[in-house]
Formats: structure tokens, C-alpha cells, sequence
């Protein structure tokens, strides 16, 4: 039997920034501006407050119980199978919807670029794209190792540019706001959501860091700061240097660009297409990671076809997962494009997912004695997820909903009910 490779911790945290770090850093910055003006940063604030709680608690299941498909592990030991499977079902269609949107907007940006791709259909490239990356996955490209310091790297230009040309034409004036920009802040919130979500991914995962009882809570919560951070800088900066013209400007990045070297603008168009070129390493993340969500409903048998579902290659890749998530990408991308339904429709399923993991593992700290996770905490993240889960809701009937997808949603459920959700739980030690 081939030797299982495993994940550094530094590699784990890059892989959840990366995962994390994707379109929606670089495209909020408009929507954000439209809704709050110069407040725009505060959807960020909000969204990581809102999510610390949550992540302290999922953070301290990851630790206690390291296994694949980490979200049905936490769910099903303490809740029970059902909701186990309503918890991974939510969240994988979740963030399927989410990786979807990313290289539909990546694309998107390209085709601006390049007459060769422009004159292809963005659904067609995009299919294209989902089938060339589940190849290569299933041939072995490892989700670790140099990719991941390629896609950091190539983030990390246009970030690090934006700071420098934010601080270095940095306007006070601009951050003149009235009442209605205090008010509506609040409603950044799901948009800003979107941009902190993937710190979880890692979870899907857990098996294969290097010592993952000790490493995988510190990997969480270092990433989500970090990414918190970053996200927080990125929009105060860029509205600090456009101001109200960031409410009209699709890319931030290239704007400031032009702006700040008007002589040099093939520089400007250089550096925004490396954060969209980035946004393949963030969809790459993603995809690798949440087939095995889909794997683990599998292997619990809570799927139709789940003897195949569940299969793994001798590259220790769950190759008919993958070609299953992929082709629901394709799916969902081909019923609607549009930013906000999609990023809505993401985050309402993730939220509700995450409220099943708060209250597993506000049930863990009545079970385990020694659990480093006061009560509270959770208590707290219910609070949180419920917010999360409003404000996407009430969005979600402002923008649109698409019953294509709740149908997608029903579906599963459907199919588990079907198959049946009744059984003995799997047996996850908890690691102390």
C-alpha cells in the first residue's frame, strides 16, 4: 500500500489561504463601496466577529476529531447521522456554488484580455477549465507543495501593490461618511461573508496534515486572521485611494494602477492579471478539498451509487467525487452567472451547515471533560450563524433566488431520505 502524503502545517495554512483569498477579495470592493460608501471595510469587521466564535469552536471539533470530511464527523458524533449528512450535504452544494463563481469571474476578466478566448463562450471555457483541473487532480498533481506557493505568490503582487498605492495616495478626505453609510454597513455583511469563507476547508482534509490532532486548529485560526486582515486593509486602502469612483470600478487593482503610474499602464494590467490568474490557485483549493465531503457521504453510504462515489486512486484521490463536483459546477454555473444570487445562495447553506458544527460542538463540551472550548463560545457562534443566516436570507429575496438550485439543494435530501439515514453513527474518537 502506498504511503499517504501528508500536508506540512506550513502548506495547510497556505491551502486554506488560498482557499479563502479568491475572486471575492478583488470584485467586493465595488459592491461593498455601493452599499456603505467609505464603511465598506466594516463588512469584513462585522463578518469576523461574527465568525471568531464559530471558529474557535470548529477549530477545537477539527482538533478532536482530524478524519476526512471533517464537517460529518463533527456533526454526526454528537448529533447524530441525519443531521450529520444535513451539515456535509448544505455546505458541499455551499461551496460548489462558491468555487463555481470564481472561475466564472476569472474567465470572465481573461476573455477582456484576449481575443483568442473571447470569442468563446464563457460557459464553454469554464467547462473546459472544471474538466482540465479534475484531470490532473486524478492523475496526481498534488494539492500541496509548489503549486501552492506559485498561487500565494501570484496573490500576493497585486495585494501587496494595492497596500503600497493605497498608503502612498491615501485620501482622509474620502473618508468623509453620513448616517446612511453607518446604516447600511450592516448589509455588507453578506457580501463580506463570502470573501472570510474557506478557513473550514481545510477540515474536509484534516487526515492529511502532519499531525493533525496538534496542528489543524492552529492552521484555522492563523489562516482566518490573516485572510481577515488582509481583506480589512484591502478595501480600506482601495477606497482611501479612489473614493467614490471605486462604486463605479469593476476592478480596484487596475484602477489604482492607472491611476498611480498614468505613464506605465501595461504594469497596471500586469498586476490585476495576476490576482484574476491567483483566483485559478483559490478554485483549485477549493475543488480539491470538497470532493472529499462528497466522498465522506459516500463511504457513510448516504448516497445513491455510493460504493463508486466512495472509491479512491492508488494517488489517494477520491476520482469519483471529484467528477461529480465537477460536473455540478458546470451545472450550477450554466443556470445563472449573476454575482450576487450565486455569493447569496452560497453563503445562506454554508451558514446553516456551520450552526449544525457550533451546536455539535457546544454538545461536546457537555460530553468531554477536558475539551479546551468554554460553552459560551458556542453559544455565541449560534448567535452568529443565525445573523449570517438572515441577512443572506433577506438578500437572497432581494437579488433573487434561484429555484434551479434550491432544486439542487432538495435533491440530495431527497436521495438520503431515500437511501435512509438510519444506523449505528461512525465511531470518531475523539483525540485529547
Amino acid at each position: 500500500m502506498a504511503m499517504i502524503k501528508k500536508i506540512p502545517i506550513s502548506i495547510a495554512i497556505l491551502i486554506c489561504i488560498n482557499s479563502m483569498i479568491g475572486a471575492g477579495l478583488f470584485i467586493n470592493p465595488q459592491p461593498l463601496s455601493q452599499i456603505a460608501g467609505p464603511l465598506g471595510f466594516m463588512g469584513y469587521v462585522f463578518s469576523a466577529l461574527l465568525f471568531l466564535p464559530i471558529i474557535l469552536s470548529i477549530a477545537t471539533l477539527a482538533q478532536l476529531h482530524p478524519v476526512s470530511g471533517g464537517f460529518y464527523a463533527y456533526v454526526t458524533s454528537y448529533l447524530g447521522r441525519a443531521w450529520g449528512f444535513c451539515a456535509i450535504w448544505f455546505y458541499f452544494i455551499g461551496k460548489t456554488i462558491a468555487i463555481s463563481l470564481l472561475l466564472f469571474k476569472a474567465l470572465e476578466f481573461f476573455q477582456g484580455y484576449s481575443p483568442f478566448l473571447a470569442q468563446y463562450p464563457t460557459l464553454t471555457l469554464e467547462y473546459v477549465m472544471i474538466a482540465f483541473f479534475v484531470t490532473i487532480n486524478i492523475a496526481g498533481v498534488f494539492i500541496g507543495g509548489k503549486i501552492q506557493y506559485l498561487f500565494t505568490i501570484l496573490k500576493a503582487i497585486p495585494i501587496l501593490f494595492a497596500f503600497f498605492v493605497g498608503i502612498k495616495s491615501f485620501n482622509p478626505s474620502y473618508y468623509m461618511f453620513t448616517q446612511a453609510h453607518v446604516a447600511n454597513s450592516v448589509w455588507t455583511i453578506s457580501i463580506a461573508a463570502f470573501a472570510l469563507m474557506g478557513f473550514e476547508v481545510i477540515c474536509a482534509v484534516g487526515h492529511l496534515i502532519q499531525d493533525s490532532a496538534k496542528n489543524i486548529k492552529r492552521v484555522i485560526i492563523s489562516a482566518f486572521l490573516i485572510v481577515a486582515s488582509i481583506n480589512i486593509l484591502f478595501q480600506m486602502l482601495s477606497y482611501a485611494s479612489l473614493g467614490a469612483t471605486l462604486t463605479t470600478t469593476k476592478y480596484s487593482v487596475l484602477a489604482m494602477g492607472l491611476s498611480f503610474l498614468p505613464s506605465y499602464p501595461t504594469i497596471a494590467h500586469i498586476i490585476n492579471g495576476a490576482a484574476y490568474a491567483a483566483v485559478f490557485g483559490g478554485f483549485y483549493s477549493l475543488m480539491t478539498s470538497n470532493c472529499w465531503n462528497l466522498h465522506a457521504m459516500a463511504k457513510n453510504n448516504h448516497l445513491p451509487f455510493s460504493k463508486t462515489l466512495a472509491k479512491i486512486s492508488k494517488t489517494n484521490v477520491p476520482w469519483a467525487s471529484l467528477i461529480v463536483e465537477g460536473s455540478l459546477c458546470a451545472f450550477v454555473i450554466t443556470i445563472t452567472s449573476e454575482q450576487t444570487i450565486l455569493q447569496n445562495m452560497s453563503i445562506f447553506p454554508q451558514a446553516f451547515a456551520l450552526f449544525l458544527n457550533v451546536t455539535a460542538a457546544y454538545q461536546a463540551t457537555k460530553i468531554i471533560t477536558n475539551i479546551k472550548l468554554n460553552r459560551w463560545i458556542p453559544l455565541a457562534g449560534f448567535a452568529s450563524c443565525t445573523i449570517l443566516m438572515t441577512i443572506s436570507f433577506i438578500r437572497i429575496i432581494q437579488a433573487g433566488i434561484s429555484f434551479s438550485i434550491l432544486a439542487l439543494f432538495l435533491s440530495g435530501i431527497i436521495a438520503a431520505w431515500v437511501k435512509g439515514t438510519k444506523g449505528p453513527n461512525p465511531s470518531y474518537n475523539p483525540k485529547s
